[in-house]
């Protein structure tokens, strides 16, 4: 993509809108109170996949605070669209895929997407994404004001308001939030969680697929790699453990693609209280049905941050990535996580391992009832 807009990039008359710092102590300063007041149009790149965008939005919601009246314009990837489609800190959404075949009709595409956002004259353009081709096009859509992080040339050269490339050892959103600093955004804004909308339509749908009386609990059983995914057998037994214990019906979302998931539970599990397996809806309707349970057992994935966006109370088997990236500070959540201390991640720290007992899960649920006790389900 990068050689791609390298191209594309001749086919317009780039002049640069106000001064271009390039690796220059003053990129990292924060902007006069002046310049802020003339800021009325924002665009932000955020491309990625559900769970990238999830965490990007605290971020997102720290840039409207601080530009109340402004318009803001985030582009992402299709797919990633219904983190962000009900979101009040957004006017408007671009969806820009990234994939590149067919080449000609990617190309086309690019260079619309190009040509409509480079006449809009933006006055800020935020690189949350940093990847790829993301620098050059960020430079061609030439907005007066352009800031990312600061560990790529590519990127020292396209913007001229930077931020130092943090650790991502700890919380990713506080991490990403200290892109914010030169628009005089305190690290202290960014929150640790995130926030999800569901539509009356979407929420509606979800009530006529659930029983009224019956207090469900959710299982999401799927995740986007092998390492993330605790054994269906041992989220039947928790199922069975809970169920008969606290009497919540055990309700389980089916995921695009791995649909044998839900299969193998409703196989295995033999509790006392009857079983609703999900069909396949849409990731909306997921999150409305969700809003509807009164917790919620996942693993590191999109719809644990969905879960996390609900404040809905949360058990999340962290079976590879370590829960301090991604743990909220503003919803009910309790986690379960085994280091392996014979896989290290860039940091030093171990990675987690799928070997979480059944016993230390409950454990942890108990616990979650106890602190979450007073969170009501969502009407």
């Amino acid at each position: 993509m990068a050689q791609d807009l390298v191209l594309v990039s001749a086919l317009f008359e780039i002049k640069e809108r106000g001064v271009l710092v390039v690796n220059n102590a003053a990129a990292y300063e924060p902007l006069p109170e002046t310049q802020l007041a003339d800021i009325q149009t924002i665009l932000i790149l955020c491309w990625g996949l559900l769970g990238d965008v999830f965490v990007r939005v605290p971020v997102i919601e720290a840039v409207r605070k601080r530009f109340p009246e402004a318009k803001i314009v985030v582009v992402l990837d299709p797919a990633s669209a219904p983190v962000l489609q009900n979101h009040p800190a957004c006017n408007e959404l671009v969806l820009f895929s990234r994939k590149k075949k067919p080449r000609l009709i990617y190309l086309i595409n690019t260079l619309r997407h190009l040509i409509v956002l480079r006449k809009q004259r933006f006055d800020l353009c935020i690189n949350l994404y940093c990847g790829g081709a993301s620098a050059h096009f960020s430079q061609i859509i030439n907005a007066r004001y352009r800031l990312s992080f600061d560990h790529t040339p590519e990127l020292l050269r396209a913007n001229n308001l930077l931020a130092h490339y943090p650790s991502f050892g700890a919380n990713w959103s506080k991490a990403l939030g200290s892109m914010l600093r030169p628009l005089g955004i305190a690290d202290q804004a960014i929150r640790k969680g995130t926030t999800f909308y569901c539509s009356d339509e979407a929420i509606r749908y979800a009530k006529s697929l659930l029983q009224t009386g019956n207090r469900y609990i959710a299982f999401n059983l799927g995740a986007g790699a092998d390492e993330k995914r605790w054994p269906v057998s041992r989220f039947v037994e928790l199922a069975q453990v809970i169920s008969e214990k606290y009497s919540y019906t055990p309700l389980v979302f089916t995921n695009p693609g791995m649909e044998y998931l839900a299969q193998e539970f409703a196989e295995q599990y033999q509790g006392d209280h009857a079983l609703l397996v999900l069909p396949l809806i849409p990731f909306e309707q997921v999150g409305a049905v969700m809003r509807l349970c009164d917790y919620v057992v996942t693993g590191d994935t999109s719809i644990m941050h969905m879960a996390f966006g609900l404040k809905r109370p949360t058990l999340v088997m962290f079976t590879h990535t370590r829960p301090e990236i991604v743990a909220p500070e503003d919803s009910p959540y309790k986690s379960c996580f085994r280091g392996d201390p014979n896989n290290i991640d860039p940091y030093g720290l171990p990675y987690g391992t799928v070997d979480i007992p059944v016993a230390e899960a409950m454990r942890q649920f108990d616990l979650l009832v106890a602190t979450s006790s007073s969170v009501q389900k969502a009407q």
